[in-house]
């Protein structure tokens, strides 16, 4: 194959590890002439198998999910996962998926479940005592807290919690969505609200030098440019341009249009209008946490209607990363940052066990 880049091919060191354990198991030589054959016909028909285990399938897109997310929030000196390579222990533990390093220098090991409920307004989930205990476990002899990243997947929701406030008496855990989003420390890795001031348009004009016409019912024309607008003022900075780009199409907000602009009786451009399906008044209104607009634009990378066509998807650090540095007051595209703090009163007081 020839690398157009004319980059070296990474050595496939993942792969030779697999095919060495195959080899070892099978006690087939290496230098056997068919021991490739025999592991790809192995290799085979298991991945077949995965294909058709949706929980699978489900659980390791999940996981990418979250990958991708941490790294396009940007809050974190360190991401890497964890639960690769072997692991030699003098009793059983389970190895947690992920570990960060947070920027004030903590470090978390994290588990990540996909949760999915048939009732939107019954959403909970549990972890057996032996389960929950072989991660702990893990998490104690890495000296390193444990974090349980569940995504709600229904309402398109990540938390990060501890478990220990959801730990019943027998050592298993139970926990209600809501509970998990009161205790949520996920804004420690960067999770935000985003509000700013509808509405939002694009705005896609004729270019005036080329033809263009209104017949019957039938509008046609050549786009010459494309404005974006926020709140009546039309953005300029690419900078703003993006992330305007970024909320109208995976926000929270109604995305109306096309419609038509006419001029002098010719048609001069159509335009879409995001906002608020059911405005609060007047001013700043949310149009979603980070992570769910995020998770809407992994969305179109992974799924293709009801089904499940990849598991990996682009993280995209540009967009949420530089919210900090945001310059707030000369920007016309004009944010507000809701910081999503845990209510650990609920922790201190010993009230989000899951119950009911």
């Amino acid at each position: 194959m020839i690398n157009p880049d004319n980059r070296p091919r990474p050595k496939p060191f993942d792969l030779l590890a697999s095919l060495a354990a195959f080899a070892h198991a099978r006690g087939i030589a290496l230098t056997d002439p068919e021991l490739i054959p025999t592991f790809t016909a192995d290799a085979g028909e298991q991945l077949a198998a995965a294909l058709d285990d949706e929980a699978l399938l489900h659980g390791t897109r999940t996981e990418r999910l979250f990958e991708a997310t941490v790294l396009s929030l940007g809050r974190f000196r360190l991401f890497k996962t964890e639960d690769s390579g072997r692991v030699h222990s003098a009793e059983t533990m389970r190895v947690p998926d992920f570990r960060v390093v947070l920027e004030d220098g903590d470090q978390w090991l994290i588990e990540v479940k996909n949760v999915r409920c048939s009732d939107p307004f019954r959403q909970r989930t549990g972890m057996s005592a032996a389960y929950l205990h072989s991660l702990r476990s893990y998490a104690d002899a890495m000296g390193v807290p444990l974090r349980l990243a569940f995504y709600w997947s229904v309402w398109n929701i990540w938390t990060v919690i501890a478990p220990e406030p959801f730990m019943r008496k027998d050592g298993s855990l139970r926990v209600r969505m809501q509970d998990a989003v009161a205790v949520s420390e996920f804004g420690r890795l960067g999770e935000v609200t985003i509000m700013t001031i509808p509405p939002l348009r694009i705005v896609l004009r004729a270019a005036p030098d080329r033809p263009r016409g209104l017949e019957g019912y039938t509008a046609s024309f050549i786009v010459g440019s494309v404005e974006i607008f926020a709140d009546g003022k039309r953005l300029v900075d690419a900078r703003d341009r993006k992330l305007a780009e970024v909320l109208i199409f995976y926000g929270e907000w109604t995305l109306a249009g096309p419609f038509a602009l006419m001029e002098e009786g010719e048609i001069a451009g159509v335009e879409y209008v995001a906002e608020p399906e059911e405005p609060a008044g007047e001013g700043w209104q949310g149009i979603g946490w980070a992570s769910r607009i995020f998770s809407r634009y992994f969305a179109t990378q992974t799924v293709e209607g009801e089904r499940l066509i990849q598991l990996h998807g682009r993280p995209a650090p540009d967009w949420f990363a530089p919210l900090d540095r945001w310059d707030f007051a000369g920007s016309n595209l004009r944010l507000l940052l809701g910081h999503i703090e845990p209510n650990f009163e609920i922790i201190r007081n010993g009230t989000a066990r899951g119950e009911g």
